[in-house]
């Protein structure tokens, strides 16, 4: 070793300055050398750990656009497109909306993907010579969600590596004891209930909408309303709504097929006068070939002059002129004919594809509006139960020693939710549902198999406190009667 050698120098008195000066540059040197390598080996080892997979867009994710193009003119510069600039979000169906770009494709793709898949439909839907400078970064993430006793449950935005102890702290901690202050749980309870009914009111109005666009995709004159919906206040006037929706709806595209048929009627009737006259047209051309035929027989016989031959010759070539000049009449009108009943298919096409479109959001927006419901009742589950132990000064000084449970409700790439026990390091992903117990061993989380948030977590927090489940309907009545 270089330091060994060192050492030895030093207990060798009798050593020559020759001997001295060349062990020292052989320590000097060595010692370099040994330091470049564990400094390559190092980065070699923790290159691999310090890597991580880049975070691909999902869903509400909303990210902040910017486009440069080179002008090439008499000053060439560099030009924003102010036009596009600014903050675009993912839409429920993984698609950005841009401005002459189009639908582009964003969930499952980093940013610098979507950014090139922009540049490149800029480029060709605008004919330009070559693609835009096109940066994107994310502005917002995708919400997760935080339930449970933590001081301030709701929607919080993703962050990169963010954690179940990171989502704690956005919801204020853990929760503390409120010196008794049963009107901080009051307060809560009815504002979850008044969550709860604004999803709830937005789930009927897209159930009666759901009931209609599937009547219009089938065809049908008038829709049912929906089972679900059976003795809600107001149904009929809401149907009554969608109905007219749907008449007005029928009437425009009723109006825009029967503009088509006529346009396709006058063009058959202008077909069937055009093959009349070329009837009449080959019957003149006929009789001008007999005549030119008779005159040049008798001034072949010296009986007739050129000029009459003349005359018959000119008369043949006006017929078959006039015979081409209707033909082309002829073809151009059933051409038009053809385009009128393309446009009228189109017209049918682009009405049903219209109605698939808004029905495939509609059923998606169902199952936001079910979600958010069922973060409101487990609010408003939470803030009913918490109330005792405020009230009863010993059970609130212990709240925050209790022992922590933690679980997260992920949705899998098939569409079905599961339950995932998780720890205060446990990663999290957008859409995440975090549910914080206290008391509630680990055993209890992982006892019941994974089901929808819906039926697992609301069972869960009703099984350890059955008496606490609020009336979230009677919050809100009690509430307008002490207004």
């Amino acid at each position: 070793m270089p330091c060994n050698s060192s050492i030895e120098l030093d207990r060798q008195p009798s050593a020559t300055p020759y001997q001295a000066h060349s062990r020292i540059r052989i320590v000097s040197v060595r010692l370099p050398i040994v330091c470049l390598l564990l400094l390559v080996f190092s980065c070699i080892t923790f290159s691999g750990v310090a890597h991580a997979d880049p975070y691909t867009l999902v869903t509400e994710d909303k990210v902040k656009l910017r486009v440069v193009d080179w002008q090439n003119s008499e000053t060439p510069q560099y030009m924003g497109w102010e036009a596009l600039q600014g903050a675009y979000q993912v839409d429920d169906t993984g698609n950005l909306s841009i401005p002459i770009a189009g639908q582009i494709k964003a969930i499952g793709k980093t940013t610098e993907q979507v950014a090139d898949d922009i540049a490149n439909a800029l480029a060709a839907n605008a004919n330009l010579p070559g693609k835009p400078f096109v940066a994107l970064e994310i502005e917002e993430h995708a919400p997760i969600f935080v339930t449970g006793y933590v001081q301030t449950p709701g929607r919080y935005p993703f962050e990169t590596n963010m954690t179940v102890m990171k989502a704690v702290s956005l919801a204020g901690g853990f929760m503390r004891p409120r010196d008794g202050n049963a009107a901080y749980f009051e307060r809560d309870r009815i504002q979850a209930a008044g969550d709860y009914q604004a999803a709830n009111l937005k789930r009927r109005d897209l159930l009666m909408q759901q009931a209609r666009l599937r009547a219009e995709a089938a065809g049908e004159q008038d829709f049912a309303i929906p089972p679900e919906l059976a003795g809600t206040p107001d149904v009929e006037k809401l149907k009554a709504d969608e109905a007219n929706l749907m008449r007005l709806r029928r009437v425009e595209a009723a109006s825009q097929i029967a503009a088509a048929d006529d346009l396709s009627r006058l063009y058959s009737q202008e077909i069937k006068s055009l093959e009349a006259k070329v009837v009449t047209q080959t019957r003149q051309i006929s009789l001008a070939q007999e005549e030119l035929d008779a005159v040049s027989s008798l001034t072949r016989k010296g009986l007739s002059n050129n000029a009459r031959q003349f005359s018959s010759d000119r008369n043949l070539a006006d017929a078959q002129s006039a015979m081409l000049d209707i033909e082309v009449a002829l073809t151009k009108a059933r051409q038009e004919l053809r385009d009128s009943e393309r446009e009228k298919a189109k017209i049918i096409n682009k009405q049903n594809s219209e109605t698939q479109q808004q029905l495939n959001a509609t059923n998606l927006a169902i199952r936001k509006a079910a979600v958010e419901m069922q973060i409101a009742q487990l609010l408003g589950e939470h803030a009913g139960y918490s109330a005792e132990p405020v009230q009863g000064g010993a059970d609130a000084m212990t709240l925050g020693k209790a022992e922590k449970s933690f679980k997260v409700v992920r949705r899998s790439d098939d569409g079905s939710n599961r339950d995932i026990k998780a720890s205060e390091t446990t990663a999290l992903l957008p859409h995440d549902l975090v549910e914080i117990g206290v008391g509630a061993s680990a055993e209890e989380f992982s006892s019941s198999p994974p089901s929808p948030p819906s039926q697992s977590v609301a069972a869960n927090v009703t099984r350890k406190h059955p008496s606490s489940r609020p009336d979230l309907s009677s919050a809100i009545e009690g509430s307008r009667g002490r207004d």
